[in-house]
């Protein structure tokens, strides 16, 4: 059977299409196995859902992410496009808020 939710979809209908005109009585069973299919089909779709969410965040986080090309710090230093950057201060520290060390007064 497919790994895809569609298919599986699919083949349930399936099943079921062949009893629409004749009738069909489910054993406590088979109701038992079928609930447990659909719980198999609800996860496969929650699964589905999660990763289509996951990606629509990262695209939007990078299409909103303003990439500004900056001068390199220093000769021997080359700044790669797309990285987030804490901007410097003027003694060549960060602006505050980040606990890395930067320069300023002591």
């Amino acid at each position: 059977m497919s790994e895809f939710l569609s298919g599986h979809l699919k083949a349930t209908r399936d099943v079921l299409k062949g009893h629409a005109h004749g009738g069909k009585t489910f054993s406590a069973d088979e109701i038992v196995g079928f609930v447990e299919h659909l719980d198999n089909l609800a996860r496969l779709a929650i699964a589905m859902e999660n990763d289509l969410s996951r990606y629509r965040w990262n695209d939007l986080a990078r299409r909103e992410r303003p990439v500004e090309p900056q001068a390199a710090p220093a000769d021997n230093v080359i700044l790669f496009t797309g990285v987030r950057r804490e901007r410097l201060g003027p003694s060549g520290g960060d602006t505050g808020g980040n606990n890395t060390g930067g320069g300023g007064a002591a």
